[in-house]
C-alpha cells in the first residue's frame, strides 16, 4: 500500500479564557486539518467529550476563536508542495479547488 501524497497536519486549541465555563482554560482540544482542508476537532478537557467535523480550519477559529480569546497552535508544520511538472500526485484528485483522496476506481482508470 502506497503512502498518502500530504499527511493530515495537527493543531492544538488553546483558550486563554473560557466564555461559556464549560471546557476551561489551556489546551481544550487537539484538532486534525486534512489535505482536503477538513477538519477534525477533538475536545478533550472537559466532562464532555466530543469530535465534530468541519469544512475548513476558518470555520473552527470563527466557532470556537471566541475574538481570540482562544488560537490554533499548529504542531506540525505547514506543508511545503514538492516541485510538479503541472500534474497531482496520483492518489489526489482536485474538484472545485479543494484535493481529494482518490477511490479504487480512479486508481484502476
Amino acid at each position: 500500500m502506497s503512502q498518502p501524497a500530504q499527511l493530515p497536519r495537527r493543531f492544538g486549541l488553546h483558550r486563554r479564557y473560557d466564555v461559556t465555563g464549560v471546557s476551561g482554560t489551556g489546551l481544550v482540544a487537539y484538532g486534525t486539518q486534512y489535505p482536503t482542508g477538513r477538519v477534525t476537532l477533538a475536545w478533550c478537557c472537559s466532562d464532555i467529550q466530543s469530535v465534530a467535523v468541519y469544512d475548513d480550519i476558518d470555520d473552527v477559529e470563527s466557532i470556537h476563536g471566541h475574538g481570540g480569546l482562544t488560537e490554533i497552535r499548529w504542531i506540525d508544520p505547514p506543508h511545503v508542495p514538492e516541485p510538479s511538472v503541472g500534474a497531482h500526485p496520483s492518489a489526489l484528485t482536485v474538484l472545485s479547488g479543494r484535493a481529494r483522496c482518490a477511490t479504487a476506481t480512479q486508481h484502476t482508470a
